[in-house]
Order: C-alpha cells, then sequence, then structure tokens
C-alpha cells in the first residue's frame, strides 16, 4: 500500500502523471484505470479528479507532456555538419524517440478498442506541426536554403514517415540499427533536403 500523497498540488499533479505514464506503458491509453493511477500517485480518487477532471483531460495532459518531452528531445540534433546530415540526425533521433518511449509509442498506436478523443487528436496535430516546424528551423540553421514551403513539407514527411516505419515493422529498415536508419535517411531522405 502507497503511502497517501500529502504533497503540494504541482507535486500531486506530478505525481499522477507519472503514475498515469507508468500505466499506459503497461496496459495502453484505452485501458488507463483512474482507480489504479490514483492508488499509485497515492492520492484519493476525489484528488484525482480535482487536479484532473475527467479521464480525457488526464489523457491529454500526458500526450502534452509527452510530446514536450519529444521536442525537447529533438531539439538536441547537432546543425554543424550542414542540412542533410541534420536532416539524417533528426530522423535517426525521432525514429529512436518515437521506438524507444513507451508512452509515445503507446499513444502511437491506439490499439484495441481505444477511439481518440477529439483533445488528442489536436494534440497530436499540433505536435506534427511543432516538430515540422522545429526541424525545418534547425535544417534552415543547418544552412538549407530551399523554399519555406518545400522545407516544411520534406519536415513533415521525415516525421510521418519515421513514425509510420515504427508503427508498422517491415523488411525494408529495421529501426532497433541505428546504423541502417542512418543509412535508409542518408539514402533516401537527405536529398530531399538542399
Amino acid at each position: 500500500m502507497r503511502r497517501r500523497n500529502n504533497d503540494s498540488r504541482t507535486e500531486q499533479e506530478s505525481a499522477i502523471l507519472k503514475a498515469a505514464a507508468e500505466e499506459v506503458s503497461l496496459v495502453g491509453v484505452g485501458r488507463l484505470s483512474m482507480d489504479v493511477v490514483a492508488r499509485q500517485a497515492g492520492v484519493s480518487r476525489s484528488t484525482l479528479y480535482r487536479r484532473f477532471p475527467t479521464r480525457d483531460a488526464l489523457i491529454t495532459e500526458l500526450g502534452r507532456q509527452t510530446f514536450d518531452f519529444a521536442m525537447a528531445r529533438l531539439q538536441t540534433v547537432a546543425i554543424d555538419d550542414g542540412p542533410q546530415q541534420a536532416a539524417v540526425a533528426a530522423f535517426r533521433e525521432g525514429v529512436r524517440l518515437l521506438s524507444g518511449e513507451p508512452v509515445m509509442r503507446r499513444f502511437l498506436q491506439l490499439e484495441g478498442g481505444f477511439t481518440a478523443t477529439a483533445d488528442m487528436v489536436d494534440e497530436a496535430r499540433e505536435f506534427l506541426v511543432s516538430a515540422a516546424r522545429a526541424m525545418a528551423k534547425a535544417l534552415r540553421t543547418a544552412g538549407a536554403t530551399m523554399p519555406d514551403d518545400a522545407l516544411l513539407a520534406v519536415c513533415e514527411l521525415h516525421i510521418r514517415l519515421a513514425a509510420s516505419l515504427v508503427q508498422v515493422a517491415t523488411p525494408t529498415l529495421d529501426v532497433g540499427d541505428d546504423a541502417a536508419v542512418t543509412a535508409y535517411a542518408r539514402a533516401h531522405l537527405a536529398p530531399l533536403v538542399h
């Protein structure tokens, strides 16, 4: 039995989100149990619902937090070796993130009888747009000279392709092999950036 969490509101919310992330990692978004989350966070159901009035509100906040973490990771891509190498590095880091972060994987899979909420769809769309813009900014800083709309389209293509390759296994690319992911990006994606 966990000790009752009498921490501040912020600390309770953090404990709730941590417990929700653990639960989503184990059972998926569709089977997230508010009772389990409350118990794991050491808060009462009433405290949980004061912090997150609905299950959808909790899932949406967890999604936002997960996507913010992803954006922070994508901003660590090196830009010193030119736009094509930066594109390869961004793709590789995106594949690592999408295949290695359990909560991100669960959000992408949306398995079973689960239907995404409108807020989650909006969050995913916002993440895609934000990630594409961040990648375009990094590639521009790395020296990309192509028009803005074309650069943004290429960045969105990279992100959508990374998500697809991680979600659906293919004999074309082992997403768990960094060298193979790098070679794939260098051969097929880097030439799109100039």
